[in-house]
């Protein structure tokens, strides 16, 4: 499938102010989910996975939260480019990974030693149980 054409204007539009950091997207509790909240309605873009292959999906959210309308694409389809890079950077954006780069790239540029030493490496053992022999 291939974006609809009601919807070339918004994904390019999308697109274009995506690169130029001009778009809000905001993490789900689906990992793989971002959404960018306008004042009626609300658009999210998903990559998903099965087998062998890759698409992503879009869907059209109303302020109830009730899914609309959608559309995915699969890769291989003329559009996958376009609906995967603006997925990419919908990611990048939401999780604040250019922020994150541009940190370890400051710290890189620095003298000396970086990096944190963890005190130990059993902070996520649970040691409350009444396992212990005496």
């Amino acid at each position: 499938m291939n974006i609809p054409a009601i919807y070339n204007e918004v994904m390019y539009g999308l697109l274009m102010k995506t690169k130029a950091n001009e778009v809000l997207w905001n993490t789900t509790t689906n990992n793989n989910t971002f959404i960018v909240y306008f004042n009626k309605f609300n658009l999210s873009i998903q990559q998903r996975f099965n087998d062998n292959e890759t698409w992503v999906n879009v869907e059209l959210i109303n302020n109830d939260g009730n899914k609309i309308d959608g559309f995915y694409i699969e890769n291989g389809d003329d559009d996958w480019e376009k609906a995967e890079e603006l997925y990419s950077l919908a990611r990048r954006s939401a999780l604040s990974i250019n922020v994150a780069i541009q940190e370890m790239l400051a710290e890189l540029s620095k003298i000396g030693v970086i990096g944190k030493k963890i005190k130990d490496n059993f902070s996520n053992v649970d040691i409350s149980s009444d396992d212990i022999p005496f």
